[in-house]
């Protein structure tokens, strides 16, 4: 847990104005909130009202993105966007499946992966990832 009030603290004093900011924004007890995000103080913490409410303030996501990787996952935005027709949506999904399985094929063509491949790699399944997310929000536009 301390990881994640960490990154809720460091969130916090980071953004315009600071925690007293932030105080006075979400009208909050400026003392309050001071001692609540204070990662070393284990009595007062945040209620999940304020971490939410801390987040939106900031618009950092790290925070959240620590509670994730508490839990072994992973935080990523959900795209809004959807394909005209359905064959097009899993075209575009093919298409960036065959980007990862060339990446993956020119990244071990010399038998190690070095760090500029696996970033690129990263990249690849990223874009993967969110043509596949497209592909499901086409899905549902189709059968709603």
């Amino acid at each position: 847990m301390d990881a994640l009030f960490i990154a809720l603290h460091q969130s916090a004093i980071k953004v315009k104005g600071g925690i007293s900011g932030i105080a006075r924004r979400l009208g909050k007890r400026e003392h309050t909130l001071l001692i609540k995000l204070n990662p070393n103080d284990d009595l007062h913490q945040p209620t999940v009202g304020e971490f939410v409410s801390i987040m939106m303030d900031t618009g950092d996501l790290s925070p959240l993105e620590t509670l994730c990787e508490m839990f072994g996952g992973q935080f990523s935005t959900r795209p809004q966007e959807s394909k005209q027709d359905l064959p097009m949506a899993v075209l575009h999904s093919s298409v960036e499946y065959g980007d990862v399985c060339r990446a993956v094929e020119e990244a071990l063509a010399d038998g190690r992966l070095d760090e500029t491949e696996a970033a690129r790699l990263r990249k690849e399944v990223s874009e993967a990832r969110r043509a596949l997310l497209v592909l499901e929000n086409t899905v549902k536009e189709q059968a709603g």
